[in-house]
């Protein structure tokens, strides 16, 4: 018997016990799909919150209030004008904007919400690279002149006033209405604040009018070619210095996170492959089983092949073929139904995910490695069969 016959007869072996054939594969499929599926999500999750970041740029860097109370003490927070003074004292620094924070009761989908009202100037959007998906964000002028206009985060809008609603629409903040000119295009949050469900007002405006007077963070940004963590060493050490020793703000950057991301993404991906290689486990255990009742069933086809002249290496490739074929179709399957689902999940959410190949090449070699290594003892036991005994087998 050649490596063809070996194969024909692997085959043919497996169309004839068709629903065990398929059920023995089922915990194989299920395992690359969970594999691959897993690898590809989660690669591709984490280029999408990249790439959100990195359209920012990756020179940003955030500070903090770690103590939001309201003090009476002009001296107990940081002003406006500290905060335009650092862009002197830190000539590292390219642009920067302070951000107030206020929280207001509004009418959402005909319940009353806490809503965040997010008090910059106009830079705050450039820097941070927050562009209107509608409209427009509001001009250096209007923060001069106070205007009563603000911006609104793309989630919270569609519940305010529905997609059909057009802008030119107000908002009542206390007993100051301000009217909606933009909507922020989506974006992912660096700092605890979700953008996509907050309002964006003029920095004056929160403080003539809204009475805001300490500021909740810093936006920084540093210049090109700057060493970003020397860059937050610096701010860090002036703002303490401001508030005599202590650590009134906390000082991220966007490396930082990034940084942090990857490891927990890598973590997460590690977790769910491991749960989904169980499966594997438990699939290659039951092709072992069913291959161990496929050789006692077929002790005396094997004794006849052996008198006809097949040698322990014929039943042993026959067998092994038998395995790997099983794995093999069931991880194929699996594949493929691992990019049906990521096809879907795209289609539905409107996120690009990418398929991996690299996930698929992991899927498909562990189910040929699960073959091969759930495979031998069975084939083995095949191959070293006593042809006489075996045709006496009934």
């Amino acid at each position: 018997m050649n490596f063809l016959d070996c194969l024909i007869s692997s085959i043919s072996s497996l169309i004839q016990h068709k629903l065990r054939s398929f059920l023995t594969m089922l915990g194989m499929v299920i395992g690359v799909f969970a594999i691959t599926t897993v690898l590809t999500i989660s690669k591709g999750g984490k280029e999408l919150i990249l790439s959100e970041f990195l359209s920012a740029g990756t020179n940003i860097i955030m500070a903090f209030n770690a103590e939001m109370e309201q003090r009476m003490d002009k001296l107990a927070y940081l002003t406006e004008d500290q905060v335009m003074a650092m862009k002197e004292t830190i000539p590292q620094i390219d642009d920067l904007s302070p951000m107030y924070f206020l929280m207001t009761p509004l009418k959402v989908k005909g319940r009353m919400k806490q809503i965040t009202i997010l008090g910059t100037p106009e830079n705050f959007f450039r820097v941070r690279g927050i562009k209107a998906s509608s409209g427009r964000i509001f001009t250096e002028n209007e923060v001069r002149r106070c205007e009563r206009v603000c911006v609104v985060g793309k989630e919270l809008f569609y519940d305010l006033f529905g997609k059909t609603r057009t802008l030119g629409q107000e908002i009542r903040v206390e007993e100051t209405y301000f009217r909606v000119i933009g909507v922020m295009g989506h974006k992912m949050e660096f700092g605890p604040i979700d953008i996509n469900s907050a309002i964006g007002v003029p920095s004056s405006c929160v403080q003539r009018l809204l009475g805001a007077r300490e500021i909740y963070a810093v936006q920084f940004l540093g210049k090109e070619g700057v060493s970003i963590p020397l860059l937050k060493n610096k701010i860090k050490n002036h703002l303490r210095q401001i508030f005599g020793g202590r650590d009134r703000f906390e000082v991220h950057s966007v490396d930082e996170l990034l940084s942090m991301l990857d490891k927990v993404m890598g973590v997460i991906a590690i977790v769910l492959g491991s749960i989904a290689g169980v499966s594997l486990l438990v699939g290659g255990i039951g092709i072992m089983n069913i291959m161990l009742v496929s050789v006692r069933e077929r002790t005396r086809e094997i004794g006849i092949r052996k008198a006809c002249g097949a040698t322990k290496s014929n039943i042993l490739l026959q067998f092994l073929i038998e395995s790997l074929a099983l794995c093999s179709i069931g991880g194929g399957i699996g594949i493929l139904a691992s990019i049906g689902l990521v096809l879907i999940i795209s289609a539905v959410m409107k996120i690009a995910f990418f398929i991996s190949s690299l996930a698929i090449i992991i899927g498909f070699g562990f189910s040929f490695f699960v073959g091969i290594f759930f495979g031998v003892y069975p084939a083995c036991i095949a191959a070293k069969t006593n042809p006489v005994e075996a045709m006496r087998y009934e």
